[in-house]
């Protein structure tokens, strides 16, 4: 028993040194895990005497690791990790409904237009489950978890990973009805040219354009360039110009009209750990992206091209996105009683 009791101890004295590591400080480790600075530092000298070895350098600013407290700090974040995941499991595995949070990474686009607003309906129905979503906008403040499912364009296998085919992206040029009759609507990709145009700076379609303009991103004037796609998206529904989107965009806007010919798809994966799926929460938000990316129900997430004209069968009368299979779709205003949708502006398709 004796041994047990020490172990546990030793475990309690690694969070505190995390801690400690993490607030880069012993007072403010105190208040994160809500104890007197007299513990911490306490736990702190009786780790450091354990390992024989400084783990810190205390100055009036805070703490600096030494090298073998860089090295302890690896490992001791790879035991919180694995502590909070069997914390999960157990979680998820005597509840009656899914329990807990979701890391799921995307691009800022598809997490803007296409999931949150599908959200409604997996929250409702799993009172239980948060969701973080992690659109990779500001790599210097990543989410505190890494995402435990990805959607990636174009994945590459991983050993280990599932990596399954969920949509496909049918990428060409969209103005706005209201901006093509202020300005002309062109006749073919050289007249587009004398448009302004939005340019993704991470977006390079360059090579899926006809060959008869093979460098458009390069020739047209790029009267607005962001790195991101709702910067895009919310510009040319402004009536700013032209720009390379999705069509499943027109799905959302009908007020976007496709120029020229759309170019070959990029495919959306579904990307994670074959040993998380059979857990409750992770396995109902990965039904719930099937349903949200189904493609029987919604043309546009094809491979092969169906061109935006034909979208309004599909879209029956409802709101395109939150078409789910399971709980009450909403449906749409009548056309005298529609209230305008609301336009994103800080995340991107």
């Amino acid at each position: 028993m004796k041994e047990v009791v020490r172990h546990r101890s030793d475990l309690s004295d690694l969070h505190i040194f995390y801690a400690v590591a993490v607030c880069g400080g012993l007072n403010a480790a105190a208040r994160s895990l809500r104890v007197d600075p007299s513990t911490v530092s306490r736990a702190l000298d009786q780790l450091e005497a354990r390992l024989n070895t400084r783990l810190v350098r205390r100055t009036a600013q805070g703490v600096v690791l030494t090298k073998a407290g860089e090295t302890a700090l690896a490992r001791v974040r790879t035991i919180e990790s694995q502590i909070e995941e069997m914390e999960r499991e157990v979680l998820d595995s005597e509840a009656t409904a899914p329990v807990g949070a979701v890391t799921l990474s995307c691009s800022d686009g598809v997490g803007a237009y296409l999931l949150t607003p599908a959200l409604t309906h997996l929250l409702r129905e799993n009172p239980k489950l948060d969701i973080r979503l992690d659109c990779g906008l500001w790599p210097n403040n990543p989410m505190e978890a890494d995402a435990e499912i990805s959607l990636v364009f174009n994945a590459e296998p991983v050993p280990g990973y599932v990596s399954k085919p969920i949509a496909y992206f049918h990428y060409a040029l969209f103005g706005t009805q209201a901006f093509f009759e202020l300005y002309g609507t062109p006749d073919s990709i050289e007249d587009a040219l004398r448009h302004p145009f939005l340019h993704h700076t991470a977006q390079n379609l360059t090579g899926n354009m006809p060959r008869k303009v093979p460098a458009f991103q390069d020739l047209a004037r790029r009267r607005v360039e962001t790195n991101s796609s709702a910067a895009v998206v919310e510009g040319v529904l402004a009536g700013i110009g032209l720009a390379g989107m999705p069509t499943v965009l027109a799905s959302v806007y009908p007020e976007l009209v496709m120029v020229g010919e759309a170019l070959e798809p990029l495919e959306l994966s579904l990307v994670y750990h074959r040993d998380i799926e059979r857990i409750p929460r992770i396995k109902v938000v990965l039904k719930w992206l099937e349903a949200v990316f189904d493609q029987k129900t919604k043309p546009w997430y094809r491979r092969e091209f169906v061109p935006p004209r034909d979208f309004e069968p599909f879209l029956g009368g409802e709101t395109p996105n939150l078409r789910l299979g399971a709980g009450k779709v909403t449906e749409r205003a009548p056309a005298q009683t529609q209230v305008p949708k609301r336009r994103i502006a800080t995340s991107g398709a």
